[in-house]
């Protein structure tokens, strides 16, 4: 409760704030804490705190993403996400050679291989936030998309429709600009044509249209033809 109410109390005024970041010593330590809903409201404490400070917020990155810093998943979403705006921000301000994320900063360079590695973390949660922080990340070389594609290609079979759903959109947008990368899935998308839950089958047609070989793009028309009638107008326009 201390933390949340540190939370709103940064919110409430620039005074307020200018008191809570005298705390970053306590808000650390609950960083510390066994208790995974701590874990989660200090990680978002100690952002608030430094969100300003480019190399503060590179330093949560570095000293957090080393294994077993965080149990909380929760947490990590929130550091999977903090570590894609720092991404952003550092290929906006010019400090990539631009030639791939990963031969820019040391900060890109940290901030990548923390997204990648968190592509084999145990939660769902954190396993998909990081395979799209990789997707959308500016000038993400093709290659670079390979780990998440593959992490997503396996979500694209959860029992779970908001899974599914989550996942095929993600692809979709990605299909988009590298419609070669995301080829690999066209097999799980053939199956998603027929998902019950209308919204996935029909991602999932779309993208195919954009992904598919010429060939293969004709025999999904026939198969679909009864269904094209039936796709919302907003899915047409796709």
């Amino acid at each position: 409760s201390a933390l949340v109410s540190s939370l709103h109390l940064f919110d409430s005024s620039p005074d307020s704030a200018s008191i809570v970041r005298r705390w970053i010593s306590e808000t650390q330590e609950a960083l510390k804490s066994p208790n995974r809903m701590v874990q989660f409201h200090a990680m978002q404490l100690l952002y608030q705190i430094k969100s300003h400070d480019r190399l503060g917020v590179s330093k949560i990155v570095s000293q957090y993403s080393q294994k077993k810093a965080l149990r909380s998943p929760l947490a990590l979403v929130c550091l999977v996400r903090y570590t894609s705006k720092l991404l952003h921000d550092e290929v906006v301000s010019g400090r990539t050679s631009g030639v791939g994320i990963q031969n820019g900063s040391q900060i890109c360079r940290t901030g990548f291989q923390f997204l990648e590695s968190s592509l084999q973390h145990k939660s769902h949660m954190v396993a998909f936030e990081a395979s799209r922080a990789i997707c959308f990340l500016p000038g993400v070389e093709p290659q670079d998309l390979t780990a998440a594609i593959n992490t997503l290609s396996r979500f694209l079979t959860s029992p779970k429709p908001t899974t599914r759903f989550a996942t095929m959109k993600t692809l979709a947008a990605v299909a988009v600009n590298n419609p070669r990368a995301v080829s690999k899935c066209n097999e799980e998308f053939e199956k998603l044509m027929n998902d019950n839950h209308k919204s996935i089958s029909t991602l999932a047609i779309t993208t195919l249209l954009k992904t598919g070989s010429e060939n293969s793009v004709d025999r999904i028309l026939r198969q679909i033809s009864s269904f094209l009638s039936k796709i919302a107008d907003e899915y047409k326009i796709t």
